[in-house]
């Protein structure tokens, strides 16, 4: 299977997209900072999701879903980042 990758933000995004029942593609998407290994004692280990529900019906659709999804992430993440502590 192809493994779409995208830089975003200062962020490697690596979606893999995966058979489901029925015929329809869903995805797994991993998410680590641009230039780390994304390991778990790295400072920001990679972040891994799957979405499991729905389905799409090619591997590629799947892709542009799960990069869709996993860009989101990021912006959540730095708006999260940028947020002062209460």
């Amino acid at each position: 299977m192809q493994i779409t990758t995208e830089q975003y933000k200062g962020f490697t995004i690596a979606v893999t997209p995966m058979k489901d029942c029925g015929d329809l593609w869903d995805f797994e998407y991993r998410i680590t900072k641009t230039g780390q290994g994304g390991q778990d004692n790295d400072p920001a280990p990679a972040i891994t999701r799957s979405q499991t529900a729905g389905g799409h019906a090619t591997p590629e659709i799947a892709c542009l879903a799960g990069v869709q999804v996993a860009r989101i992430e990021v912006d959540n993440l730095l708006a999260l980042a940028q947020t002062p502590a209460a």
